[in-house]
């Protein structure tokens, strides 16, 4: 991913990301890209229906499905989970963009520019926000 840019491969690679987990029953209660300024990045934000205490058996999770779709799937791609933050759908992030808006499915919403609760959000592209 190109440092500041958000490409359409990388997009794309994200959207097979959440259809992989999606296939798995993963819960995936919101997904989004979120830059941050202070790294100039972006990163892919996955939120599950869930404790947190089940966290990082939710990132071993996700590496195996990304894996078994990799062998599945060997012509399109999938998101690297080094650029994937797994969190509850109870994240405060993800909580108060899920008053301010619902997307079921897979889309693509841009946000930018706003607070939401407390937290302000430079730039986001959402795809789903059911939490």
């Amino acid at each position: 991913m190109a440092s500041g840019t958000l490409v359409r491969t990388d997009i794309d690679a994200g959207i097979n990301l959440i259809r992989a987990l999606d296939e798995m029953g993963f819960g995936v209660a919101a997904a989004l890209w979120l830059y941050n300024s202070d790294v100039d990045n972006w990163r892919m934000i996955v939120a599950y229906r869930g404790p947190r205490k089940e966290l990082e058996k939710k990132y071993l999770d996700a590496a195996t499905i990304a894996a078994d779709w990799r062998k599945a799937h060997p012509q399109e791609p999938i998101l690297d989970l080094s650029k994937v933050k797994i969190t509850s759908a109870d994240d405060r992030l993800i909580a108060g963009l899920g008053i301010a808006m619902r997307i079921d499915g897979l889309g693509e919403v841009r946000f930018s520019h706003n607070t939401v609760n407390g937290i302000y959000v430079e730039d986001a592209l959402i795809h789903r926000l059911a939490a």
